[in-house]
Parts: structure tokens; sequence; C-alpha cells
């Protein structure tokens, strides 16, 4: 088989989430960071046909740039990466290596809000947040609009970004924060559920490429009124 440019820039980017990674038959891709702070779900269009595990997923990506168009047979205890001329048997690591996602999805024990997120939206608070050098992201109202702000939560007197992403018809006041190094999403909008109880689900909502749903923790001293 061969992996398509959807399917390989998911897993650059769950790498960026976890360095290993285990994988089952089929077409879904789960990971979770190694701080079981954010965990990530694609639906991708490629069919894997067995089981496995790679301890350093960016070393295996880079095994594929070896080849011009590289095909993958799936063994019991290895993967073969080959072209016309060349080949390369990967050997899977054992999967007690990895830090592995649990085998049911996450429930949001309840929603307290929703909302849509642009990637613009979202690319920009983070830019603002490295040139500010601001450690959170949050989604936050008080009660009229809803923002996306970049803000160190700690400290009262930081600077703070702001940006209007939606209305607020329901009137809540809220803040639910992020730290900045739990948002590791791919370049696409999201629908987002927020609960008071901890975690917030990011779902995307492209028409093409892969279907994500990403698990994110919010810090504790986030509020819902």
């Amino acid at each position: 088989m061969k992996l398509s440019e959807n399917t390989i820039n998911v897993l650059k980017s769950f790498s960026i989430i976890n360095q290993g990674i285990e994988f089952n038959p089929g077409s879904t891709i789960q990971t979770i960071s190694p701080q079981k702070s954010i965990m990530a779900k694609a639906e991708i269009d490629d069919a894997l046909p067995s089981a496995g595990c790679f301890y350093e997923l960016n070393r295996f990506l880079g095994v594929l740039t070896l080849f011009e168009d590289p095909s993958l047979n799936f063994n019991e205890k290895f993967v073969t990466v080959r072209d016309a001329k060349r080949s390369v048997n990967y050997t899977f690591a054992d999967p007690q290596m990895i830090v592995t996602p649990p085998s049911q999805e996450i429930q949001l024990p309840e929603i307290d809000v929703a909302v849509t997120l642009k990637w613009e939206d979202l690319s920009n608070t983070m830019k603002a947040a490295s040139v500010m050098g601001l450690p959170e992201i949050a989604i936050s109202s008080d009660g009229s609009v809803i923002n996306l702000e970049a803000i160190s939560s700690k400290n009262p007197t930081a600077d703070k970004y702001s940006n209007v992403i939606d209305n607020n018809s329901s009137g809540k006041v809220f803040s639910a924060i992020f730290k900045i190094e739990n948002i590791k999403v791919m370049n696409f909008d999201y629908d987002v559920e927020l609960s008071s109880k901890g975690i917030a689900k990011f779902k995307s909502a492209n028409d093409h490429g892969p279907k994500l749903t990403y698990w994110i923790a919010t810090e504790g001293h986030s509020t819902f009124d």
C-alpha cells in the first residue's frame, strides 16, 4: 500500500503530540501526549492492514523520504518500505514502550459552551502569544461576545491579545484556558465544545482531508459562571 499525502501530514502532526504511536487495522489513527493532556483521533482515507508500533515516528517518516514513491508492506513484526530498486525493513516497537490512548473514546461529562473556531483566528492568536511571550490562550466571554485571547492568567498585569470570534447568545460568562504547548492541532476550522469539568473537544469542520478530533485539557483556574 501507499500512504496518501493527507495521512503522512496527520502522522507528522501526531508526532508533535507523541513521538511514539500505536496503530491498528482500519482507517483510524489515534495518539495521546505522554502527559495525557491532549488526545487526538484522525479518520483517514487509507486503510492500514495490520497493527504495529513506531517508537520514533519522525524517524519512520524520515525513512519514507529516502524513496521517491514508497510502497509499504506490513508484516507481523516490521513494515517493508520499497520502491523499484531499494527497500528498508523497519521493525515495530514493543507497545509497552509507548503511551497509548484509552480503548474507549472520551465523552465530555457535560457541554457548557459550543463555539466555532476559525483556523485564521487561532493561528493569529498563537502568533500573538509567541510574539508577546504569553504562555496561554483562552476562549472567554464577559456575557456579550466570545473572545479568543493570548494571555498570562497568573499575571494580572500582563499584556493581553484579544480577538472577537462570535456573539454570545447564551449570556454565559466563562474563561476556558489552555497551555500553548497543548494546542497542537492541524490547520483546519474547528467546532469546539467546552466543559467546566476540565476538558474541551475540538472537531475539525473540513469538507476534505482527514476528519480530526482533539480532546484538550483546560487549566484548573478556568472559570464557568
